[in-house]
């Protein structure tokens, strides 16, 4: 991997909605999937965003129907009976002392009446809505609580991102370290057999030869690890990406440049305000707040205005009319204490999401700070491996120099040369680890630096 610096603020594109799994492989199996790639697709078939944004949707509706709460609401009502049977006593169904209709002063053994009714009620003043013109605390709360969701959300997009960078990263990874591997097992094979014959003539003595097969069998091992974990990547990213079968899925072998990391003021400065973190804390802060004033409104007396309209009739000459208008006062005169310890309750969670605010800020910045420190760390260390590695290349051509010449043993060639290979493992492992030092640095700014191209 290079080891080029470049400046890496640049906003990840998703893709266009596909379908599913049967898109997937049409539009990306022609080619090998980019980090970019992988990004787009998982974007578009993660569940937990999917449920994320129908939390969002759900949310916005229960708002709408808080609001519509405090409109007028109106239900009618038509109803038809029929009655018969010995009666016990005189009544008298409707016009009564006329004269006329169903049961009027006699007793009946059977009849029938329509009834159609309407209603209104209004509620003026209710749990701090006048009128319904302004915003209800029951409302500001749902209002609220889609807030928080929606920032919640875009922390769990954060969070798909930065478990497919790592996946596609570790197969990358594992899939190119594979190729040391093999060349590590080709040279300690070469190894052993050049021992055995110098053995045999006494040259060397069992316990090197013993030491080679040792070597040359931990290789074999972490050959076989290293094709076992780029498999189990290939499977991973195949699920999350909506592929069918691993073996549908081409990964590129490149792995992105190494940025420069962002200056500590653009993700500790004025833009901490913003993060998607202290966001859905300050949404639930303000619902707090809600629920406070909506059950410290409670202790007031509420006004609601009803209207009624009334038809009946016996499907004859008789019917009636009745309208009615109420406006009724509902006053909390006593309950023992419940709503006002209710409302000290709400009081107390609103004051603690408060303090709890400073709290999330400063575990944002501490993470930011602690992987700050990492990636120069391992900068650091990455310079100088890079040396040791340029050493070691150049001793190898020192040393096939010197074999071509006859002065340096096969051996001493091929000590030389898995010496480099070690280093240029390690110096892959380091540069791996600081790529996902950045992705999760992206991930604890709350996407608001993009490390990828």
């Amino acid at each position: 991997m290079r080891n080029s610096v470049v400046l890496g603020l640049i906003v990840v594109l998703s893709v266009a909605p596909l379908a599913r799994a049967g898109q997937n492989e049409v539009s990306y199996n022609s080619r090998a999937l980019s980090l970019n790639d992988c990004i787009a697709l998982a974007l578009n078939e993660s569940p937990a965003l999917e449920a994320s944004r129908l939390d969002v949707t759900s949310a916005a509706e229960d708002a709408r129907a808080a609001r519509d709460q405090t409109l007028p609401e109106i239900t009618g009502r038509a109803a038809y009976q029929y009655f018969s049977g010995s009666p016990t006593s005189k009544f008298s169904i409707v016009d009564a002392g006329t004269g006329i209709g169903v049961g009027v002063n006699s007793a009946i053994e059977s009849g029938a009446v329509e009834t159609y009714s309407a209603h209104l009620s209004y509620p003026l003043f209710r749990d701090g809505s006048i009128l319904g013109l302004n915003t209800a605390p029951a409302e500001a709360s749902k209002l609220a609580r889609r807030r928080n969701l929606a920032w919640t959300s875009r922390l769990r997009r954060e969070d798909v991102i930065a478990r497919i960078t790592d996946a596609f990263i570790s197969t990358v990874s594992a899939e190119n370290r594979a190729g040391y591997a093999e060349r590590r097992v080709k040279l300690l094979q070469q190894q052993v057999d050049i021992t055995q014959e110098q053995q045999k003539q006494g040259l060397t003595l069992p316990i090197d030869l013993k030491l080679a097969q040792s070597q040359l069998s931990g290789a074999e091992t972490l050959s076989k690890i290293l094709r076992q974990q780029a498999v189990a990547g290939k499977i991973e990213l195949a699920r999350s990406l909506g592929f069918d079968s691993p073996d549908e899925l081409k990964l590129s072998n490149e792995l992105p440049e190494p940025p420069e990391p962002p200056s500590a003021k653009l993700l500790l400065g004025p833009n901490l305000n913003q993060h998607p973190s202290l966001e859905a804390q300050k949404a639930v802060i303000d619902q707090a707040r809600q629920d406070y004033r909506l059950e410290h409104f409670r202790l007031y007396p509420s006004v609601t205005l009803e209207g009624s309209a009334f038809h009946i009739d016996d499907f004859g000459s008789s019917s009636a009319d009745l309208y009615a208008g109420i406006v009724s006062v509902n006053v909390p005169i006593f309950d023992f204490g419940a709503q006002q310890a209710t409302t000290r309750s709400r009081l107390a969670k609103y004051q603690a999401e408060r303090a709890r605010l400073s709290s999330v800020a400063d575990d944002v910045a501490f993470e930011i700070v602690t992987i700050y420190q990492s990636i120069y760390v391992l900068s650091q260390n990455i310079l100088s491996l890079q040396q040791e590695v340029a050493k070691a290349d150049r001793d190898v051509q020192v040393t096939g120099s010197q074999q071509q010449e006859g002065i340096a043993t096969p051996l001493a060639a091929i000590e030389k040369e898995l010496h480099l290979i070690a280093k240029r493992d390690d110096l892959d492992g380091l540069e791996v680890r600081r790529l996902m030092l950045y992705a999760a640095l992206q991930k604890a700014s709350g996407g608001s630096w993009k490390w990828v191209k």
